[in-house]
Protein backbone atom coordinates (compact mmCIF):
# COMPACT_ATOMS: atom_id res chain seq x y z
CA UNK A 1 0.00 0.00 0.00
CA UNK A 2 1.39 3.38 -0.86
CA UNK A 3 2.12 6.29 1.65
CA UNK A 4 -0.52 8.26 0.07
CA UNK A 5 -3.31 5.50 0.79
CA UNK A 6 -2.31 5.40 4.50
CA UNK A 7 -2.31 8.77 4.95
CA UNK A 8 -5.36 8.12 7.00
CA UNK A 9 -5.19 11.36 9.09
CA UNK A 10 -5.67 13.21 6.18
CA UNK A 11 -8.70 14.38 4.50
CA UNK A 12 -9.19 12.56 0.64
CA UNK A 13 -8.47 16.22 -1.23
CA UNK A 14 -5.21 17.13 1.01
CA UNK A 15 -4.19 13.12 0.62
CA UNK A 16 -3.95 13.62 -3.06
CA UNK A 17 -1.59 16.89 -2.56
CA UNK A 18 1.12 13.94 -1.04
CA UNK A 19 1.81 12.88 -4.65
CA UNK A 20 3.34 16.33 -4.94
CA UNK A 21 7.19 17.36 -4.50
CA UNK A 22 7.92 18.72 -1.26
CA UNK A 23 8.40 21.95 -3.06
CA UNK A 24 5.23 21.66 -4.21
CA UNK A 25 3.71 20.69 -0.80
CA UNK A 26 5.27 23.84 1.00
CA UNK A 27 3.67 25.94 -1.69
CA UNK A 28 0.30 24.43 -0.28
CA UNK A 29 0.84 25.24 3.12
CA UNK A 30 2.26 28.26 2.85
CA UNK A 31 -0.66 30.46 2.13
CA UNK A 32 -3.90 31.78 3.67
CA UNK A 33 -6.10 28.33 4.88
CA UNK A 34 -9.75 28.36 6.01
CA UNK A 35 -11.60 26.37 8.26
CA UNK A 36 -15.36 27.19 8.97
CA UNK A 37 -15.38 27.10 12.71
CA UNK A 38 -18.48 27.96 15.11
CA UNK A 39 -18.04 31.40 15.69
CA UNK A 40 -16.62 32.29 11.90
CA UNK A 41 -19.89 30.39 10.66
CA UNK A 42 -21.96 32.32 13.20
CA UNK A 43 -20.52 35.81 11.74
CA UNK A 44 -20.98 34.41 8.36
CA UNK A 45 -25.02 33.48 9.00
CA UNK A 46 -25.70 36.69 10.50
CA UNK A 47 -23.92 38.81 7.56
CA UNK A 48 -26.01 36.78 5.07
CA UNK A 49 -28.89 37.50 7.15
CA UNK A 50 -28.40 40.84 7.06
CA UNK A 51 -27.32 41.00 3.33
CA UNK A 52 -30.82 39.44 2.27
CA UNK A 53 -33.28 41.50 4.89
CA UNK A 54 -35.58 43.94 3.77
CA UNK A 55 -34.45 47.28 3.69
CA UNK A 56 -35.77 49.56 6.38
CA UNK A 57 -35.34 52.81 7.58
CA UNK A 58 -33.02 51.97 9.80
CA UNK A 59 -30.78 48.91 8.36
CA UNK A 60 -29.34 46.18 10.16
CA UNK A 61 -25.64 46.08 10.81
CA UNK A 62 -23.38 43.88 13.09
CA UNK A 63 -20.08 44.89 14.64
CA UNK A 64 -17.69 42.17 15.05
CA UNK A 65 -15.01 42.11 17.91
CA UNK A 66 -11.93 40.15 18.97
CA UNK A 67 -8.49 40.87 19.26
CA UNK A 68 -5.87 41.31 16.99
CA UNK A 69 -4.63 38.50 14.65
CA UNK A 70 -8.12 36.24 16.24
CA UNK A 71 -9.53 35.98 12.95
CA UNK A 72 -11.90 39.67 11.95
CA UNK A 73 -10.35 39.85 8.49
CA UNK A 74 -10.12 36.23 7.80
CA UNK A 75 -14.39 36.34 8.18
CA UNK A 76 -14.75 39.42 6.47
CA UNK A 77 -12.74 38.27 3.36
CA UNK A 78 -14.04 35.13 3.20
CA UNK A 79 -18.04 36.35 2.99
CA UNK A 80 -16.87 39.03 0.62
CA UNK A 81 -15.49 36.34 -1.60
CA UNK A 82 -18.45 34.09 -1.60
CA UNK A 83 -20.52 37.05 -2.48
CA UNK A 84 -18.18 38.80 -5.46
CA UNK A 85 -20.01 37.53 -8.77
CA UNK A 86 -17.84 38.00 -11.89
CA UNK A 87 -18.29 40.63 -14.14
CA UNK A 88 -20.64 40.32 -17.13
CA UNK A 89 -19.42 41.69 -20.06
CA UNK A 90 -22.62 42.57 -21.76
CA UNK A 91 -24.33 44.46 -18.57
CA UNK A 92 -23.98 48.06 -18.64
CA UNK A 93 -22.88 48.68 -14.97
CA UNK A 94 -21.16 46.04 -12.34
CA UNK A 95 -23.67 44.48 -9.79
CA UNK A 96 -21.57 45.01 -6.43
CA UNK A 97 -24.20 43.35 -3.56
CA UNK A 98 -21.52 42.81 -0.97
CA UNK A 99 -17.70 45.55 -0.70
CA UNK A 100 -15.04 45.82 2.00
CA UNK A 101 -12.70 48.55 2.77
CA UNK A 102 -10.33 49.58 5.09
CA UNK A 103 -11.18 52.05 7.78
CA UNK A 104 -8.98 54.91 7.55
CA UNK A 105 -5.99 55.69 10.07
CA UNK A 106 -8.28 58.76 12.23
CA UNK A 107 -11.61 60.36 11.77
CA UNK A 108 -10.33 61.46 8.01
CA UNK A 109 -13.96 61.40 6.26
CA UNK A 110 -12.92 61.84 2.79
CA UNK A 111 -10.25 58.81 3.27
CA UNK A 112 -13.48 56.77 4.09
CA UNK A 113 -15.58 57.84 0.84
CA UNK A 114 -12.38 57.35 -1.22
CA UNK A 115 -11.96 53.79 0.42
CA UNK A 116 -15.82 52.82 -0.56
CA UNK A 117 -15.31 54.58 -4.23
CA UNK A 118 -12.70 52.52 -4.97
CA UNK A 119 -13.60 49.22 -3.34
CA UNK A 120 -16.68 50.01 -5.77
CA UNK A 121 -14.39 50.74 -8.86
CA UNK A 122 -14.58 54.34 -9.13
CA UNK A 123 -11.25 56.60 -8.73
CA UNK A 124 -12.33 59.65 -6.62
CA UNK A 125 -12.21 62.80 -8.39
CA UNK A 126 -9.06 64.99 -7.29
CA UNK A 127 -9.69 68.10 -5.61
CA UNK A 128 -13.24 68.30 -4.75
CA UNK A 129 -15.28 69.32 -1.56
CA UNK A 130 -16.69 66.40 0.92
CA UNK A 131 -20.26 67.46 0.23
CA UNK A 132 -19.03 66.70 -3.43
CA UNK A 133 -16.99 63.20 -2.40
CA UNK A 134 -20.05 62.00 -0.79
CA UNK A 135 -22.79 62.72 -3.65
CA UNK A 136 -20.35 61.18 -5.70
CA UNK A 137 -19.77 57.82 -3.12
CA UNK A 138 -23.99 57.53 -2.58
CA UNK A 139 -24.40 58.07 -6.63
CA UNK A 140 -21.91 54.98 -6.95
CA UNK A 141 -23.29 52.22 -4.31
CA UNK A 142 -26.83 52.98 -6.12
CA UNK A 143 -25.29 52.35 -9.24
CA UNK A 144 -23.63 49.02 -8.48
CA UNK A 145 -26.95 48.38 -5.95
CA UNK A 146 -24.79 47.76 -2.51
CA UNK A 147 -26.41 46.57 0.17
CA UNK A 148 -23.71 45.24 2.74
CA UNK A 149 -20.15 47.67 3.26
CA UNK A 150 -17.86 45.69 5.66
CA UNK A 151 -15.42 48.13 7.23
CA UNK A 152 -12.25 46.11 9.05
CA UNK A 153 -10.48 47.37 11.84
CA UNK A 154 -12.72 50.07 12.64
CA UNK A 155 -11.09 51.19 15.80
CA UNK A 156 -8.92 52.86 13.45
CA UNK A 157 -10.82 55.93 13.31
CA UNK A 158 -10.38 56.82 17.05
CA UNK A 159 -8.31 60.36 17.38
CA UNK A 160 -9.47 64.07 17.94
CA UNK A 161 -13.06 64.90 15.87
CA UNK A 162 -14.18 61.10 15.48
CA UNK A 163 -18.16 62.24 16.55
CA UNK A 164 -17.74 63.98 12.44
CA UNK A 165 -16.98 60.40 11.22
CA UNK A 166 -19.24 58.54 13.27
CA UNK A 167 -22.12 60.76 12.13
CA UNK A 168 -21.18 60.17 8.90
CA UNK A 169 -21.00 56.06 9.45
CA UNK A 170 -24.77 56.57 10.84
CA UNK A 171 -26.14 58.81 7.79
CA UNK A 172 -24.38 56.17 5.35
CA UNK A 173 -27.04 53.90 6.63
CA UNK A 174 -29.60 56.33 6.96
CA UNK A 175 -29.75 57.87 3.55
CA UNK A 176 -28.75 55.25 1.01
CA UNK A 177 -30.11 52.26 3.24
CA UNK A 178 -27.47 49.86 3.08
CA UNK A 179 -25.88 47.95 6.50
CA UNK A 180 -22.82 47.98 8.07
CA UNK A 181 -20.13 44.80 9.16
CA UNK A 182 -17.57 45.97 11.08
CA UNK A 183 -14.71 44.78 12.87
CA UNK A 184 -12.53 45.76 15.22
CA UNK A 185 -10.99 45.06 18.16
CA UNK A 186 -12.54 46.05 22.03
CA UNK A 187 -10.70 49.52 21.72
CA UNK A 188 -13.89 50.39 19.39
CA UNK A 189 -15.61 50.89 22.92
CA UNK A 190 -14.06 53.84 23.29
CA UNK A 191 -15.44 55.36 20.04
CA UNK A 192 -18.83 54.59 20.18
CA UNK A 193 -18.95 56.43 23.67
CA UNK A 194 -18.68 59.47 20.83
CA UNK A 195 -22.59 57.95 19.24
CA UNK A 196 -24.73 56.05 21.54
CA UNK A 197 -26.76 56.56 18.51
CA UNK A 198 -24.65 54.74 16.41
CA UNK A 199 -23.73 51.90 18.45
CA UNK A 200 -27.46 51.03 19.52
CA UNK A 201 -27.67 50.09 15.52
CA UNK A 202 -25.16 47.65 15.81
CA UNK A 203 -25.95 43.84 16.93
CA UNK A 204 -22.89 42.47 18.91
CA UNK A 205 -20.89 39.68 18.04
CA UNK A 206 -17.52 38.73 19.98
CA UNK A 207 -14.60 36.50 19.11
CA UNK A 208 -12.96 35.91 22.44
CA UNK A 209 -9.44 34.01 22.89
CA UNK A 210 -9.50 30.32 22.42
CA UNK A 211 -9.94 28.21 25.12
CA UNK A 212 -7.56 24.83 26.50
CA UNK A 213 -10.70 23.36 27.85
CA UNK A 214 -13.44 24.28 24.19
CA UNK A 215 -14.41 21.34 22.89
CA UNK A 216 -14.62 23.57 19.83
CA UNK A 217 -10.60 24.16 20.22
CA UNK A 218 -10.04 20.12 19.81
CA UNK A 219 -12.02 20.23 16.39
CA UNK A 220 -10.42 22.98 15.08
CA UNK A 221 -7.00 21.14 15.62
CA UNK A 222 -8.04 17.91 14.31
CA UNK A 223 -9.56 20.04 11.20
CA UNK A 224 -5.86 21.42 10.85
CA UNK A 225 -4.57 17.97 11.06
CA UNK A 226 -6.49 16.71 8.03
CA UNK A 227 -5.71 19.72 5.95
CA UNK A 228 -1.74 20.19 6.42
CA UNK A 229 -0.19 17.44 4.11
CA UNK A 230 2.00 15.78 6.51
CA UNK A 231 2.56 12.13 5.90
CA UNK A 232 2.58 11.32 9.44
CA UNK A 233 -0.11 11.55 11.81
CA UNK A 234 0.89 14.56 14.18
CA UNK A 235 -1.47 14.26 17.07
CA UNK A 236 -2.55 17.94 17.29
CA UNK A 237 -4.79 17.33 20.12
CA UNK A 238 -2.90 15.39 22.63
CA UNK A 239 -3.01 17.31 25.52
CA UNK A 240 0.62 18.84 25.87
CA UNK A 241 1.39 19.06 22.29
CA UNK A 242 -2.64 21.05 22.27
CA UNK A 243 -1.77 23.46 25.31
CA UNK A 244 1.94 23.94 24.11
CA UNK A 245 0.54 25.32 21.07
CA UNK A 246 -2.33 27.57 22.64
CA UNK A 247 -0.45 29.13 25.05
CA UNK A 248 2.37 29.92 22.32
CA UNK A 249 0.00 31.71 19.99
CA UNK A 250 -1.69 33.60 22.97
CA UNK A 251 -5.05 32.03 22.48
CA UNK A 252 -5.20 33.48 18.87
CA UNK A 253 -6.17 31.86 15.19
CA UNK A 254 -3.94 33.83 13.48
CA UNK A 255 -1.11 32.68 15.84
CA UNK A 256 -2.48 29.09 15.79
CA UNK A 257 -2.55 28.79 11.93
CA UNK A 258 0.90 30.83 11.87
CA UNK A 259 2.70 28.28 14.00
CA UNK A 260 1.50 25.13 12.59
CA UNK A 261 2.35 26.42 8.74
CA UNK A 262 5.65 26.99 10.13
CA UNK A 263 6.43 23.99 12.19
CA UNK A 264 4.60 21.47 9.06
CA UNK A 265 6.83 22.99 6.45
CA UNK A 266 10.20 22.49 9.01
CA UNK A 267 8.50 19.13 9.51
CA UNK A 268 8.53 18.68 5.17
CA UNK A 269 12.07 19.92 5.13
CA UNK A 270 13.58 17.96 7.38
CA UNK A 271 11.98 15.05 6.51
CA UNK A 272 10.28 14.26 9.65
CA UNK A 273 6.86 14.39 8.56
CA UNK A 274 5.11 15.61 11.67
CA UNK A 275 4.70 18.53 14.08
CA UNK A 276 5.98 17.56 17.25
CA UNK A 277 7.25 19.91 20.22
CA UNK A 278 10.64 20.33 18.61
CA UNK A 279 9.11 21.86 15.54
CA UNK A 280 6.66 23.78 17.23
CA UNK A 281 9.33 25.00 19.54
CA UNK A 282 11.70 26.55 16.90
CA UNK A 283 8.19 27.90 14.94
CA UNK A 284 7.62 30.15 17.93
CA UNK A 285 6.40 33.76 17.08
CA UNK A 286 8.37 37.14 17.23
CA UNK A 287 6.59 38.75 20.55
CA UNK A 288 8.21 42.07 21.95
CA UNK A 289 10.21 40.14 24.21
CA UNK A 290 11.87 38.09 22.29
CA UNK A 291 12.61 40.71 19.81
CA UNK A 292 14.01 42.71 22.49
CA UNK A 293 15.91 40.07 24.25
CA UNK A 294 17.71 39.62 20.39
CA UNK A 295 18.35 43.34 20.36
CA UNK A 296 19.98 42.86 23.89
CA UNK A 297 22.18 39.88 23.14
CA UNK A 298 26.46 40.50 23.25
CA UNK A 299 27.38 38.58 19.90
CA UNK A 300 24.19 40.36 17.72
Amino acid sequence: MSATAEALHLDAATRRLLALTDAQRITCIDRDLWIGYGRARDAHNRLERILRSERRMRPDNLLIVGASNNGKTAIARRFLARHTMAEDPAAERAAIAVALIQAPNGPRIPLLLSAILQALGREPKLRCSIAQLRSETYRAMADVGLRLLLIDDLHNIRGAGVSSLLIELRNLGSVTGISLGCFATKEIAYVFRQDEQLANRFELLTLPRWQFEDAEYARLLVTFEQMIPLRHRSGLTEPVLAHNLLLAADGLIGGIANLLRQAAIEAIRTGHERIDAAKLARAQPASPERIEAVALAPDL
